[in-house]
């Protein structure tokens, strides 16, 4: 393929992050063409296959029998158990993958999947579209601003009615709650700013929607420390995910040495120690373009190839994360993520 073909995308999953944000987005991108739609839901793929004008299927499988040319990339966003499973099938067909958080639902998944894009040669990328907006990149700049950073508060709050319906109420099928689904964007953004804490402690609560039924967390706390606590360069963190909140309240702050800098969905600012506001940037909007912007990046990385064979150890270090809350919410005490990665990685070598 020469760089100046766009690429020919197919669309696995119909839900509402595909149809209110990807499949927009690929409509707007100049490097991304859309031939393919799938969904279990038939009637469903058909109409958007219809409204797109391209072919369609109820499985990969059959969406690849009725191509005439095999497709450069699937975006994968079905529900999370699934995904291993099509990523395989996609991948073993020479097809790059796009990949809907999380990357994956548990380590050993995620040793899979390392497995699968090493043996096959293919890419995978993970939508992760806060970092290609203005905002959180402007946070990260500033965090360069306020000394060094010794406390760190986040915070994704959600009011969801219904938490007994779909697939994201069953742990069996979504692999968790509140944590791995809405948190997954906090747990990115934590490790692209700070990298993988030393040791994480997480309790967790369910059952806060009377009359609903549901085995999954609806709230998670998780203290997190960088570091030996006590030490002088430790960092202190906390980070809050629920679905049972009132308010969407999406929040970091950061506290450091010289000041303190906070990021929320469309503002960031930094302050001095007094709390006084040095500089704020606000933005307005929906952030279409970072969704574009995202994919336009994934286009260019598999165009390029320099990512084929290989999965960016941040999506490991996302797992080793999450993993580690788990362990802690379980055994009632502090877990290293750090460990956790590494016997991962050890595995592979």
């Amino acid at each position: 393929m020469s760089s100046g073909e766009s690429l020919k995308i197919v669309v696995i999953g119909l839900g509402h992050q595909s149809l209110d944000d990807h499949l927009p987005a690929i409509r707007e991108s100049t490097l991304l063409t859309l031939v393919g739609v799938v969904d279990i839901d038939e009637e469903l793929a058909r109409r958007v296959a219809e409204e797109e004008g391209v072919d369609f299927g109820t499985s990969p499988k059959e969406l690849l029998a009725k191509l005439t040319a095999p497709p450069d990339v699937a975006l994968v966003a079905i529900p999370h158990h699934g995904h291993t499973e099509v990523v395989e099938f996609m991948a073993r067909n020479g097809i790059h993958i796009i990949k809907e958080k999380p990357f994956a639902i548990s380590m050993q998944d995620a040793l899979r999947l390392v497995e699968i894009i090493i043996e096959t040669g293919v890419s995978i990328q993970v939508t992760l579209q806060r970092r290609f907006n203005p905002i959180f990149l402007s946070f990260r700049q500033l965090l360069k601003r306020i000394g060094r950073v010794h406390s760190v508060e986040a915070r994704y709050t959600l009011n969801v009615e219904r938490l007994d319906e779909g697939w994201r109420a069953s742990r069996l099928y979504a692999g968790g709650g509140a944590l791995i689904d809405l948190g997954y964007h906090y747990v990115d953004l934590l490790v692209w700013y700070f990298g993988l804490p030393t040791s994480i402690t997480c309790t967790l609560s369910t059952g806060n929607r009377e009359d609903q039924n549901y085995d999954v967390e609806d709230t998670a706390h998780i203290l997190m420390t960088y570091g030996q606590s006590g030490a002088p360069n430790c960092i202190l963190g906390s980070l809050i995910v629920s679905r049972v909140y009132p308010d969407k309240d999406e929040a970091l702050v950061a506290f450091g040495t010289t000041g303190s800098a906070a990021v929320q969905r469309g503002r960031v600012l930094r302050r001095d120690l007094g709390g006084n506001t040095i500089e704020c940037l606000e933005r307005t909007g929906a952030w279409p373009s970072a969704l574009v912007d995202q994919l336009d990046a994934f286009a260019g990385h598999i165009v390029s190839g320099d990512l084929n064979g290989q999965v960016d150890r941040q999506f490991l270090e996302h797992v080793a994360f999450v993993e580690a809350a788990y362990r802690s919410a379980q055994a009632g005490a502090a877990q290293d993520p750090q460990m956790i990665l590494n016997e991962a990685l050890r595995t592979l070598s």
